[in-house]
């Protein structure tokens, strides 16, 4: 593919579903579950889920498709890979990186950041964590010839974090919403400093969502 065919794009202030950002999950067809392997098992992937209103949705999907048509692929655009419309309205979207490149080698783990664009200290966070996520979407074909877009995980920038339990990691100490200051690499000047908003929020549970299955 050309550098053309590959498109950073930001999307900001959702919430967080199936997040596997600390280790590859491959989905087992025989559990019908995603369980914990190592980057080099077929099918091994870090992967997160979001979920976004329908007119965002819209525009998300116009946006991808021109892209899609630009890149002049012989297949018809059919989908944004690893989409689905939700009861509710909204539409869950899903990216993903896989842990090897086409040459068999490790691919690095996503970045992921905090409200103040620094490494986030544990990034096992659980669904319900919510933030800002940039992505990379590209033209592919699946297994059955059809067309669309698939979305690779850039950076994950986590403004609220929730961990197991009731242990909520809400950055106190970063509300004041001030500048982490320079040296941030270049690469990170999409995302904002923010703090985060449910700091004073009471704790509410998350089941530890592990039973979704990983995009194409």
């Amino acid at each position: 593919m050309a550098k053309t065919d590959f498109k950073p794009t930001m999307i900001r202030n959702v919430e967080f579903n199936f997040p596997r950002l600390g280790a590859t999950f491959k989905f087992n067809t025989a559990e019908k579950r995603s369980e914990e392997c190592k980057p080099q098992a077929n099918g091994a992937a870090y992967s997160i889920s979001w979920n976004m209103p329908a007119d965002d949705a819209a525009k998300l999907l116009v946006e991808l498709k021109a892209h899609y048509e630009s890149c002049g692929r012989t297949q018809p655009f059919t989908k944004i890979f690893g989409s689905k419309k939700n009861d509710d309205g909204t539409v869950k979207f899903s990216a993903k990186r896989n842990g090897t490149n086409a040459n068999g080698e490790l691919n690095e783990k996503p970045l992921v950041i905090d409200g103040m664009k620094q490494p986030l200290a544990d990034v096992n966070i659980w669904g319900g964590s919510k933030g800002n996520i940039k992505v990379t979407a590209y033209p592919v074909a699946d297994p059955e010839n059809n067309g669309g877009i698939s979305l690779l995980i850039d950076t994950v920038q986590v403004v609220h974090a929730v961990y197991g339990g009731n242990n909520l990691d809400d950055f106190d100490e970063f509300t004041d919403g001030t500048s982490s200051g320079g040296g941030q690499p270049k690469e990170l000047d999409d995302f904002a400093t923010v703090a985060d908003p449910f700091a004073d929020a009471t704790p509410a549970k998350h089941s530890h969502d592990l039973d979704d299955e990983i995009p194409f």
